[in-house]
């Protein structure tokens, strides 16, 4: 009888833990729903806080339809050359040059990013009307506040570009 009972409490253990990491895949796929939601909503929020017209808000999803596909292959490329940073630390020897000049394509290529980001928040920006650039000023300041914030694990010097 003691072992019946030793049996059942087993089992109801083993059952409990089954429903708990049943319970923990559910929200973890329910979140990830959310965050992509959340990405795709951002043109609409951008287009809602800015108040854009309707032939506005077909310029500026024909511009971030550009811009996706033409930032694609840097950050493709950005993605292969960190692979291939990481692919280096189980090499030996592996000569500080060689990783100078991967960083240093990295670098590059970041900057080339950058570079797009920025031209294409002018674009957007110059597709506003005077009291929409104050409002899209407003919302890329707040982005930067946020951006730079200090959060945990980064060092306190590190500044994000918004671009």
């Amino acid at each position: 009888m003691n072992d019946k009972r030793k049996f059942y409490w087993l089992w109801a253990a083993i059952g409990l833990l089954l429903l708990l990491n049943l319970g923990t895949i559910g929200w973890i796929l329910t979140r990830g729903r959310q965050v992509r939601a959340v990405r795709q909503n951002t043109e609409m929020v951008m287009i809602r806080r800015l108040g854009l017209t309707p032939d506005q808000r077909r310029q500026y999803q024909q511009a971030r339809r550009q811009f996706r596909t033409t930032v694609q292959p840097h950050e493709d490329s950005l993605r292969a050359m960190r692979r291939e940073l990481l692919g280096l630390l189980d090499q030996p020897t592996v000569s500080d040059e060689a990783i100078d000049q991967l960083v240093s394509r990295m670098e590059r290529q970041s900057g080339q990013i950058t570079r797009l980001r920025f031209r294409h928040w002018r674009q957007i920006r110059a597709l506003c009307t005077p009291d929409q650039q104050e409002r899209f000023d407003r919302l890329i300041g707040r982005l930067t506040q946020a951006m730079q914030r200090q959060r945990p694990g980064n060092q306190p010097d590190r500044l994000r570009s918004p671009f």
